[in-house]
């Protein structure tokens, strides 16, 4: 897609009856709050998620913001903007020549087309709700930094260039970057740092840290909404790195660490702007930023539903199936659209489209559905892979206690916990109310190389036996 530049308004200012309004609230809250002691700007800028400078401008009400940023300073205590609450600079609306206008610059990059998006509307709702902190959800301050997670192929790119469509309209900026291939950091930074400054900022020498200072700079002054896909590979280097230098062979690279400040120090700053990466992991440096109350949280991105997954099969043919089959298939892939979507080829050129003669084969894992599984696999640490075992050969969610004795005794409690939070963070497993259970189609990516005697490749040997290869095969 090419970048496109719209003309957008923005020239508001509070009414006297709305600063007065806002004024009142700010004062109830020094008084209750603050034990009297006046806000500082950058109190203020904290607690509303704008620059001081910009709410110096809206409690001075003579230079024009958009009404968005209205909104935040009066969600920040916890009221409603009405629309008598505000008022354009000059109040003949209907001249043109009236609003103070800046330029609306979208950058798609090499992002993907997403006309066949099928659902995620609950989750588009609830990341909207996120970035812009509608008050709807009594959201203090909207977020600055999200990880949109999930295992590969869930969706994560497409729900991203989807959401940031949808919200182009409330941002000044809009950058959708690939990571795939992982350019250099300071490369990035200053493709970032060039859009940003309309072209003004380029090729700059200036070092690494001082590059993220501009792009915080930026993020600050301006309203701007960054995307950043397949982090993966600058992300697993973050996830939990005990684990990860000791038993896992991944790239050892400066540029990897860099990567990790630049989203720490986006997701600590104070600014107007949300960073969103998608990943198959979890960043071990911005763990401590995250809350679910947080301006730095993480979306887990789940399947599709049976409906959303039919739509999409209509655009590749006609399917037949009873809404148990449909049911089963969509179970056996965990709703993964791009599993789903490959099976759905395999079905309609050898069966025919009938969902129900391609269950009954009763094979799951064949061809190149789960190709993608195999490295990261094998990198896994023996403990990884026997907990991996375990969880399989358990069929039912399990607690941490009751995982640690089935366990070998040579794993301690502390190398179990780490692989715990490892496996989840790459989206192997998943914890709800303090029980862990491996994804479904992890466990049918576990189940097919067990039964094609291939356990071999993850010791310790002795850790499967007959009895447990029968289980799994039943």
């Amino acid at each position: 897609m090419k970048s496109q530049h719209r003309s957008r308004r923005r020239g508001v200012i509070l009414t006297p009856q709305g600063l007065q309004k806002l004024q009142d609230a700010k004062s109830k809250s020094e008084h209750y709050d603050n034990f009297d002691k006046h806000y500082t700007r950058e109190v203020l800028g904290f607690r509303m998620g704008l620059d001081p400078d910009t709410v110096a401008k809206v409690f001075a009400c003579e230079i024009g913001v958009d009404r968005q940023t209205l909104k935040y300073c009066f969600q920040a205590f916890n009221l409603q903007l009405e629309t008598h609450d505000y008022q354009f600079i000059n109040p003949d609306i209907n001249t043109q020549e009236n609003y103070t206008k800046i330029q609306n610059q979208i950058d798609w990059g090499e992002a993907p087309d997403v006309s066949l998006f099928c659902g995620r509307t609950e989750e588009l709702t609830t990341l909207k709700h996120w970035i812009l902190a509608e008050s709807l959800t009594n959201e203090p301050i909207p977020c600055r930094l999200i990880t949109l997670l999930g295992m590969g192929g869930i969706g994560k790119t497409w729900l991203s260039v989807k959401l940031a469509q949808q919200l182009q309209d409330q941002f000044e900026f809009v950058i959708w970057r690939s990571l795939l291939p992982t350019p250099p950091v300071n490369d990035l930074l200053a493709d970032l740092i060039a859009v940003l400054s309309d072209g003004k900022e380029t090729d700059q020498p200036e070092p690494f840290n001082h590059k993220i200072s501009r792009l915080i700079y930026y993020l600050q002054h301006h309203r701007c909404l960054l995307v950043l896909d397949g982090a993966d590979k600058v992300l697993q280097e973050c996830a939990a790195p005990e684990i990860t230098r000791r038993d896992c062979i991944w790239l050892q690279d400066t540029a990897i660490g860099e990567y990790c400040e630049l989203f720490k120090r986006v997701g600590e700053a104070t600014h107007q702007s949300c960073l969103i990466l998608t990943s198959r992991v979890k960043s071990h440096e911005i763990t401590s930023l995250e809350g679910k109350t947080r301006p730095v949280r993480v979306f887990c991105l789940p399947g599709l539903q049976v409906t959303d997954i039919q739509e999409l099969f209509k655009t590749k043919g006609i399917f037949r199936g009873k809404p148990d089959s449909w049911n089963r298939l969509i179970a056996s892939y965990a709703g993964n659209p791009y599993a789903l979507n490959r099976v759905a080829t395999t079905i309609q050129q050898l069966f025919n489209g009938s969902i129900t003669e391609f269950l009954k084969q009763k094979v799951t894992v064949f061809g190149k559905i789960f190709d993608g599984l195999d490295q990261e696999f094998e990198q896994l640490s023996d403990t990884a892979k026997a907990t991996i075992q375990c969880m399989v050969l358990n069929r039912q969610p399990i607690s941490f206690s009751q995982l640690r004795t089935k366990m070998p005794s040579s794993v301690s409690s502390q190398e179990l916990l780490e692989t715990l939070e490892l496996l989840e963070a790459r989206s192997w497993i998943d914890a709800k109310s303090g029980m862990f259970s491996l994804q479904t189609m992890m466990i049918e990516y576990v189940k097919s190389f067990i039964l094609d005697e291939k356990i071999a490749k993850f010791q310790p040997s002795a850790f499967l036996d007959q009895e447990h290869q029968h289980q799994v095969a039943s």
